[in-house]
């Protein structure tokens, strides 16, 4: 009877012990499974950007959507050929006189800089994309629109900005261009600055009209850069901000502002989803 009873606890100690072999093995399989995605397979991390062959492309792209003309407010950005290519694609920028002529991308998805290190085919590191945060509205309507892009040493994306440091190229190279799928934008330069590096955006309430002449008087009171104080600036003609850094200095920021000039529709403009 006792050599009965021996076996079996002999055999539920066994059936204990395979029970939890089971459950300890479908827990890690359920794991894996979804680590590595419903279809069972690893997902893919993305693919390293290159910042040359990203450039490359950039300038192969401008070629494709890109048509110029004398007049930098007739030329024409295929925006739906751009969609194509990436939807978060909402703008254009161009500033004459520099190498900066780029889509311009808002994620209304991502983490807000998700594009710093993103490009617009979804590769991941630099030069990544130009690009707004979802605080502003892809619209340009906002009292203060500030946009980013790297300051990179192969002198692509915002790097050019910096040569608003020198007075003469201040003064000969005025103007920013921004296209949109129904309108451009002319906004005139009133200041290029060294400025701290203060997120912007939750600094300052630019609904208020006493808060956004405070950062347009910060803007014309910097002490290292160029300003224009004979440009009239209001929160109705309002304020576009580009922002890259400065990489001797990591805790400030580069800041070069314009605010609207001119304003026209585009003819024949293209639908966008």
């Amino acid at each position: 009877m006792k050599k009965h009873s021996r076996n079996n606890k002999k055999i539920l100690i066994a059936s204990v012990i395979i029970v939890a072999v089971v459950l300890i093995g479908a827990a890690g399989g359920a794991v894996w499974f979804f680590l590595s995605g419903q279809d069972g397979k690893k997902t893919a991390e993305p693919e390293a950007a290159d910042p040359v062959v990203a450039q490359e492309e950039y300038e192969s792209m401008q070629e494709e959507v890109v048509t110029d003309s004398d007049d930098p407010m007739q030329r024409k950005i295929d925006f739906k050929a751009l969609q194509e290519i990436n939807p978060d694609v909402y703008a254009w920028i161009s500033i004459p006189g520099t190498n900066i002529d780029y889509p311009v991308l808002q994620s209304a998805t991502e983490a807000d800089d998700y594009y710093l290190n993103t490009t617009i085919d979804g590769k991941h590191g630099y030069p990544g994309s130009i690009y707004t945060e979802k605080y502003n509205s892809t619209t340009f309507a906002d009292p203060v629109t500030v946009m980013y892009g790297h300051e990179l040493k192969n002198g692509t994306m915002f790097s050019e900005l910096h040569n608003y440091t020198d007075k003469e190229f201040f003064d000969e190279n005025p103007y920013i261009y921004i296209y949109c799928p129904n309108y451009t934008l002319k906004y005139q330069i009133f200041s290029a600055v060294s400025f701290d590096d203060r997120y912007i955006l939750g600094s300052y309430n630019f609904q208020d009209a006493d808060d956004f002449q405070k950062y347009v008087d910060e803007l014309r009171s910097a002490i290292d850069g160029n300003v224009n104080n004979d440009v009239q600036v209001s929160q109705d003609t309002t304020v576009l901000t580009l922002s890259t850094c400065i990489s001797a200095y990591p805790d400030q920021r580069w800041l070069v502002s314009g605010t609207i000039v001119d304003a026209a529709e585009v003819e024949d403009a293209q639908a966008t989803e």
